[in-house]
Formats: C-alpha cells, sequence, structure tokens
C-alpha cells in the first residue's frame, strides 16, 4: 500500500505545523508557570511515556492492516478502501507522537537524553542497545514514509522490497519497548505488547500461506476449468 497519495500531503503538513504549536506552546506555559523541577521532569516523563506508547499502537495498526489487506482478508466485507486509509493515517500519525517521545526523553533531565543519543545508535547511556534498536526503527519508518511521497518515480520492486521492512521494523520497535520502558511487566502494558504481537504472527502466518498458494501451479484440471 502507498501510504502517503496527494490528497493527504497538505494535511500531513498542517499536523506538523500543530505539532510544532504544541511544543511551543508547553514550553511557553512551563517558563510561564515556573514550576519546580521535579514537576516540569514528571510532565516530561509522562509525555514520554505516553506518546511512546501511542506511536507504538499506531505503528502496529499500520503493519496490521498493511499486512492484512494484501492477503485479501478485508475484500469479503467490502472494506479494503477504509483499511487502506486507516494503514494510511495511522502510518503517518506514527511520527508527530514520536516527535513528542523523543522530545519528553530529551527535556526530561532525570535521565539524560542529550540529542545525539536519540539520533545515533549506541550514543544513549541508558540501556543503549535497545535504545539504538528504537532509532533504527525510526529512520527505518522514516524512509518508507519518504518513498511513498515518489511511489510513482519509484520501480514497483524497490518500492516492495522498501516496504517490506515494516515487518522486521515491528519486531524491533516491540523489542524497543520491552528492553527500555519503564512501564515493561505491568498488566496493561503487557496487553498492549502481547495482543499485537499475536495478531502479528496470525496475519504474517495468513500472508505467507496465501503468497505460497499464488506461487504454485495450478493443477490441469483447474486450468481447464477456468478455459
Amino acid at each position: 500500500m502507498q501510504l502517503i497519495v496527494k490528497p493527504q500531503r497538505l494535511p500531513f503538513v498542517y499536523t506538523w505545523v500543530a505539532v510544532a504549536a504544541v511544543i511551543a506552546g508547553s514550553y511557553a506555559l512551563v517558563f510561564l508557570t515556573d514550576p519546580a523541577p521535579a514537576s516540569a521532569n514528571r510532565m516530561h516523563w509522562y509525555v514520554a511515556r505516553a506518546s511512546g506508547m501511542t506511536s507504538y499502537i499506531l505503528l502496529a495498526i499500520a503493519v496490521l492492516l498493511g499486512a492484512s489487506s494484501s492477503t485479501g482478508l478485508w475484500d469479503r466485507w467490502k472494506l479494503r478502501k477504509l483499511t487502506t486509509q486507516l494503514h494510511q493515517f495511522s502510518a503517518l500519525l506514527v511520527f508527530p507522537f514520536l516527535f513528542f517521545h523523543l522530545w519528553g526523553l530529551h527535556a526530561d533531565t532525570s535521565v539524560p537524553f542529550p540529542l545525539p543519543s536519540l539520533f545515533i545508535p549506541l550514543h544513549a547511556s541508558y540501556r543503549p542497545m535497545a535504545v539504538g534498536l528504537g532509532i533504527l526503527v525510526m529512520y527505518g519508518w522514516v524512509l518508507l514514509i519518504v518513498t511513498s511521497y515518489f511511489r510513482e518515480k519509484l520501480n514497483a520492486k524497490v518500492w516492495r522490497t522498501i516496504h517490506i521492512l515494516a515487518f522486521p521494523m515491528f519486531i524491533g520497535v516491540t523489542l524497543h519497548g520491552l528492553l527500555s520502558g519503564t512501564d515493561t511487566g505491568k498488566p496493561w502494558a503487557t496487553l498492549v505488547y502481547a495482543i499485537p504481537c499475536a495478531l502479528f504472527l496470525l496475519v504474517s502466518g495468513r500472508r505467507l500461506f496465501v503468497t505460497r498458494s499464488r506461487r504454485q501451479p495450478q493443477h490441469p484440471k483447474q486450468r481447464e476449468g477456468q478455459n
């Protein structure tokens, strides 16, 4: 599926304008109210946690809808158009919440996250392997979005090869959340990770089955029945 079509490009820009306005307004609020450092850090910590979980759920929705649509699952109920739109918008909404996640980590001074630690793998002092895995997934998702902008100009095989990266990226971001998240182990967080992972295994299995079925040569009797 193409993540960005022409009618969605301008709203995508508006989304980033809104994100910048929220960030600027948050800093202005902190500056004007002058909260204690502990209170400010707690607010940024909540922002990082909530936006991180939200971006994970949105990425999971995008991957699951994209993978399941390619198997023809939604065609039975004539929901392909709706699931395509949900796939596209959830994929795009990953970035605003991902940005809030990075901003919350950087602004919370209780655990230092200087800018290089947010963009350079293995640079962070806090669980560098897990954080680095999340950074790699972020770059991979950026690649998917950018190539979607130029979908019409890319070779179809190249674009599909890049697009299939969504599968290892989902695995990577799940490991990132489990290994670096402070909420790992809590019952609600377990469900947040377990449900998408279970659905991912089911959808991946169905996709593999459908792909193999399409590649198998038809029996002579089947070909005669189609003629």
